[in-house]
């Protein structure tokens, strides 16, 4: 029974899954607003779709409206969130390494609809998201698994999670 424990333990520590999300949905479109009901809702949401993932990290720019969107989940599993600069470009670049240095980890991350696609395409190491994000698209969740034993690989989904936004 220990050496089985030992086992899978070995295995989830081999093995990093990134929840890459956009900020919800904003008041307006001010230099740093917070979030809408609309998106305080989706924050809800998204606390729920993953309460049982084993996030143990959580990452956002430092803009009411990200934070906003990362709170919920924080809360509920008592995480602080940390911050990182999503410009210069630079900036990205280290903080994407930092995180692809991440091993046994599940880690959410909120960014913005031009930060998004760096953040998944940088783990996944593959040009997935080609384009920003749309302005009204706020309920994208992707997700990059990186696995480092037995064999390295990487693996992503996309979904949506919450109720759509009113166009």
């Amino acid at each position: 029974m220990r050496k089985f424990i030992c086992l899978i333990f070995l295995l989830t520590s081999c093995k990093s899954t990134f929840y890459v999300v956009r900020h919800a949905e904003k008041v307006d479109n001010s230099s740093n607003p917070t979030l809408s009901t609309l998106g305080f809702e989706r924050a809800e949401y998204l606390k729920n779709e993953l309460a049982n993932k084993g996030i143990s990290t959580i990452y956002s720019t430092n803009y009411l409206r990200t934070k906003n969107t990362a709170k919920p989940l924080g809360d509920f599993k008592g995480i602080s969130t940390q911050i990182y600069a999503a410009s210069p470009a630079d900036s990205m670049r280290v903080f994407i390494e930092k995180l692809k240095q991440m091993k046994g980890k599940n880690v959410l991350v909120v960014g913005h609809s031009n930060t998004v696609k760096y953040v998944v395409n940088g783990l996944y190491e593959r040009d997935t998201l080609r384009t920003d994000i749309a302005d009204n698209d706020f309920d994208n969740l992707y997700i990059v698994e990186r696995v480092f034993f037995p064999v390295k690989k990487k693996r992503f989904f996309a979904k949506t999670y919450g109720k759509p936004s009113p166009q």
